[in-house]
């Protein structure tokens, strides 16, 4: 809200002083179309606005050329090439409401509002990619491009993150809206070519995406289930996938031919599981459990015949399928042979030891974790706890944890309520998305087009250990899964 208050503020004193438009701009260079540029320069990018002088005060948002437009603002990008439905300018441009959002205050402020007319064709513009004069469609540019895919469950949208810029380029309806909703996972592919997301529904359906251009390839029909977690193999060919219900059960299916090669059921004796952590040196994987003191030990070696069995992971004998340990979220780390258990229960991260199925460490956080990211280049763990209350005021921080002392060395405030969490080695940062789902949290700049408040995603750098900057970058309601291209 402090955010916020600023910028109006800012809005009001730069605005209301400075913002003139008597005379037409020079609309020369800006490589706007020119209808677009007669709206944008003569009513917006103005002196004491958003033009290269006084951007800086004006929420970061210079609009002086098609260019500086797309270097986003204070919560990132103004338009969303293709999503007006996601793009703020339409909603504070905006004073007609049978034709979308309209939200306060109306840009330009205390000017003239745009004409219906005016609003109309800003806003097709964007729906048809708000090209450049020259054509261009912003991030269109490189389909090996690196992203970041943020799954948003109360929004049946998955929002693409621009690695280069750390900016939201695209938002990707997944789903139907109907049955396969609330996305709950995604995933890339190893050889980056594919990502795959699931729903926290009643389904049959897992969808895959081209990861080049980010459209809907199609579906796997993996039989009715409540298809969550899911891991794919390192040849990008196959996948395990999870049916988080009671019996549950496992699908291992092909994704070049998009069928189920076979479905694990345990003998019925899946019971709600969650999580999965794959090693294929050994050939094995463990799956986790949303309510027990085990996780269910898989050998696949052949994987269309695999043997299973429980295996206790507090230092018992015995299973049990009641609350007590609860590991819902598991990351394997083939390299050292280790799997890292995120345990809700008992508010604590459990090393394994996965060639001899031993427990080498409990890592104590004293708060639920949710997801984990392992930084090879710097040997660190990275867990996102949504409940901590280290930070007064805030609920949740990111632990990090040193995979070679299995020591806490710090935690951040990433924002309110973390959740998922996709490390980068290469740019040395960590995308952490954070829900802010509570009616406690703080309150977005502004809804989008699924309505309620937004979430948004900030970055820790390797490096620093620290934020790399004070953006939150909203994406859409209810952010929970991560994962980078």
């Amino acid at each position: 809200m402090e955010r916020r208050n600023k910028w109006l503020i800012c809005l009001v004193l730069m605005c209301a002083i400075s913002c003139t438009h008597k005379s037409k701009v020079d609309t020369t260079g800006s490589n706007y179309p020119p209808q677009i540029a007669n709206i944008i320069l003569n009513k917006c990018a103005l002196s004491g606005c958003h033009n290269n002088l006084s951007y800086v005060n004006a929420d970061e948002l210079n609009l002086t050329t098609w260019d500086s437009l797309f270097m986003g603002s204070s919560t990132g990008s103004t338009v969303v090439p293709y999503r007006p439905d996601f793009s703020s300018m339409c909603f504070f441009t905006n004073t007609f409401s049978d034709l979308g959002i309209t939200l306060q205050p109306t840009m330009p402020y205390t000017k003239t509002p745009l004409s219906k007319d005016e609003y109309l064709t800003l806003k097709n513009w964007i729906a048809a990619g708000a090209p450049g004069a020259d054509g261009r469609i912003k991030y269109a540019d490189d389909p090996s491009r690196r992203k970041f895919y943020i799954a948003n469950w109360l929004c049946s949208v998955v929002t693409v993150i621009d690695e280069a810029s750390l900016l939201q380029m695209r938002f990707i309806d997944v789903g139907d809206n109907n049955i396969s909703k609330y996305p709950y996972c995604v995933k890339v592919s190893p050889d980056k070519k594919y990502w795959y997301v699931s729903f926290f529904t009643q389904s049959a359906f897992v969808q895959k995406f081209n990861a080049a251009d980010d459209k809907l390839v199609g579906e796997i029909n993996l039989g009715p289930g409540v298809w969550t977690s899911f891991q794919i193999a390192a040849d990008s060919r196959y996948a395990w996938f999870i049916d988080n219900s009671n019996p549950g059960k496992i699908a291992y299916a092909d994704l070049d031919s998009m069928v189920v090669l076979s479905t694990y059921t345990f003998d019925g004796n899946f019971k709600y599981p969650t999580g999965i952590a794959l090693n294929e040196q050994l050939n094995k994987m463990y799956v986790g459990v949303t309510n027990g003191n085990f996780v269910y030990n898989i050998d696949i070696t052949n994987p269309l015949s695999p043997i299973i069995h429980e295996m206790p992971i507090d230092g018992s004998t015995t299973v049990q399928f009641q609350s007590s340990v609860d590991p819902v979220e598991l990351i394997a780390y083939p390299q050292t042979g280790k799997c890292y258990m995120a345990c809700v229960a008992s508010g604590e991260v459990r090393v394994f030891d996965m060639a001899h199925d031993a427990l080498l460490n409990n890592i104590l956080l004293d708060t639920g974790p949710a997801f984990m990211g392992i930084s090879g280049t710097t040997q660190k763990l990275f867990v996102s706890c949504p409940d901590d209350t280290t930070f007064p005021g805030n609920r949740g921080s990111v632990a990090i944890i040193d995979m070679q002392t299995n020591t806490i060395i710090k935690r951040v405030n990433t924002g309110y309520q973390p959740y998922g969490i996709a490390v980068d080695d290469d740019k040395k940062v960590v995308a952490v998305v954070n829900a802010n789902i509570s009616s406690a949290g703080p309150a977005s700049h502004h809804v989008s087009g699924c309505g309620k408040k937004n979430g948004n995603i900030t970055f820790i750098d390797l490096n620093t250990l620290s934020l790399v900057h004070q953006k939150l970058l909203e994406v859409a309601v209810f952010p929970f899964s991560a994962a980078l291209r």
